[in-house]
């Protein structure tokens, strides 16, 4: 990363004007708002972030590990792994800093961190380094915007990044210095579709995106669109978005001879239980459900939820082990996901 002194050097203004500028302090004196903007898309630009924390760290003090929240997902599922990753570091007694982050918005919330002098990052929660867009029924930004991807990339060169709950594949537009640790959700969910019709509990409805439909009917998983659980729709959470889906169920799965819907969360997997329950729909005797996240409370559900689980602690230990053991460790490491069998769906 470049220095202050070298910003200022090629944009040729004292390193005092460049730290005024970078700082709030610039309304005191007499710098052109043009200068102020200058100065920072330039800093923007080549990843650089002012030391906050100077004056603040002893000079035998080791940076603080970020450790960071995609509360965009269902976080739920890394609770364990972020108390695990908590409690470790106390005892090698590493300092951390905890901060979570809504909207695409992991770019400010890396350069905010980079300015308390972070240089080792940990995320917690999905991990989708696609670009994705918001819908009008439900917000699915991912975890940067379009445009991010440079910004991204110029604040990783000097940084550490690990994602504990990464969805492969890597994109061809990705950002270096990220150890990603994961799993294929795509491939997983063909994996256990074709393992359920072998097992003569085929006939999906099921969760996808757009680009999935296609090879899911090459492979002749799914024959007719209705089974693909998507709509225009406003939800307020993922139980809601469940009860949406519970509504597409009732109208197709009778004809369409449905024995299996699979969702992409546990709690979208309780929204759709309930409501098929209500509506005198047995699960599993009627109809299988499957989440996704296998949470904590899952096996408490009023229908015990079969759920696929990433192993986030797992891969968490892994981090901290490379970290503070220097056990070396892959850049990209694919899971094998763990399917929870229970009561909501069975081979």
């Amino acid at each position: 990363m470049k220095t202050m002194q070298e910003i200022a050097d090629e944009l040729g203004l004292a390193r005092s004007t460049v730290s005024l500028c970078l700082s709030e302090s610039h309304r005191h004196y007499r710098i052109s708002a043009a200068t102020v903007q200058r100065v920072r898309d330039y800093a923007e630009k080549v990843g650089f972030v002012p030391n906050r924390m100077a004056g603040k760290l002893g000079k035998d003090q080791t940076p603080p590990i970020g450790l960071i929240i995609n509360q965009d997902g269902s976080f739920e599922k890394s609770a364990v792994a972020l108390r695990y990753a908590m409690n470790r570091l106390h005892e090698a007694r590493r300092d951390f800093v905890i901060q979570g982050f809504i909207g695409g918005r992991l770019v400010p919330t890396v350069r905010m961190l980079k300015g308390l002098q972070v240089n080792t990052l940990i995320m917690f929660g999905l991990f989708d380094e696609s670009i994705h867009q918001e819908r009008e029924n439900y917000a699915d930004s991912g975890a940067f915007k379009s445009g991010d991807l440079n910004k991204l990339r110029a604040l990783l060169k000097d940084v550490d990044f690990f994602s504990v709950d990464y969805d492969f594949p890597v994109p061809e537009e990705s950002a270096d210095n990220i150890y990603r640790m994961g799993i294929d959700r795509s491939h997983t969910r063909i994996e256990l579709m074709e393992e359920l019709a072998a097992a003569g509990k085929g006939n999906f409805m099921c969760q996808i995106d757009a680009d999935e439909e296609e090879d899911l009917m090459a492979r002749k998983l799914i024959f007719d669109r209705r089974q693909i659980l998507r709509g225009d729709f406003t939800a307020r959470d993922e139980f809601d978005i469940g009860r949406h889906y519970a509504e597409m169920v009732l109208r197709d799965f009778s004809h369409l001879k449905v024995r299996t819907v699979l969702v992409n969360d546990d709690r979208i997997a309780v929204g759709l239980i309930e409501t098929l329950t209500a509506r005198g729909v047995k699960v599993p005797e009627e109809l299988q459900v499957i989440g996704f996240d296998n949470l904590q409370d899952a096996p408490y559900f009023r229908v015990p939820l079969t759920s696929i689980e990433v192993p986030v602690l797992d891969n968490t230990r892994r981090v901290l082990d490379h970290i503070l053991d220097r056990v070396p460790l892959e850049k990209n490491t694919i899971n094998r996901a763990n399917i929870i069998w229970r009561e909501s769906a069975v081979l």
